[in-house]
């Protein structure tokens, strides 16, 4: 599968929402997508614009491109619509728990070729795994 800018931001997005406590805003940055800060900036924009993420800080600037110095993730949070375009191209299963789902993303990431999005899966996955431990815990 090939995936374009705007598909792999989305797709970082959804992995990081899984997490019982998403901070999409650490954890979603360009470079650790292995995406131009400008492209990944745009893709933002235009995911935004297209409802499929909502509640993106943009710092508007008139002189840049698109008319939007830089965005901030702080507050972005997956659409229905966002959901639904992610579940349906990656071929989810929408009864899968967020780990499963996580899981599934992963065994597929080795198809595409988008080593990034590997480390990203596998850091997700560790997480949620430490925070259940932790539940099961008390802690």
């Amino acid at each position: 599968m090939k995936l374009d800018t705007k598909q792999k931001v989305l797709i970082a997005i959804y992995t990081e929402y899984q997490k019982d406590i998403p901070q999409i805003e650490e954890e979603v940055k360009s470079n650790k997508l292995g995406i131009g800060v400008e492209e990944f900036k745009i893709a933002v924009i235009k995911l935004e614009n297209e409802g499929l993420i909502t509640n993106t800080h943009m710092v508007k600037a008139g002189n840049s491109k698109w008319g939007v110095r830089c965005v901030i993730l702080d507050d972005t949070k997956m659409t229905p619509w966002g959901i639904e375009y992610v579940e349906s191209k990656l071929e989810l299963d929408k009864t899968l728990s967020g780990m499963e789902k996580v899981q599934e993303m992963a065994k597929k990431s080795a198809t595409w070729g988008w080593n990034e999005f590997k480390d990203i899966t596998v850091q997700v996955l560790s997480e949620m795994g430490k925070h259940g431990v932790d539940k099961v815990l008390g802690e």
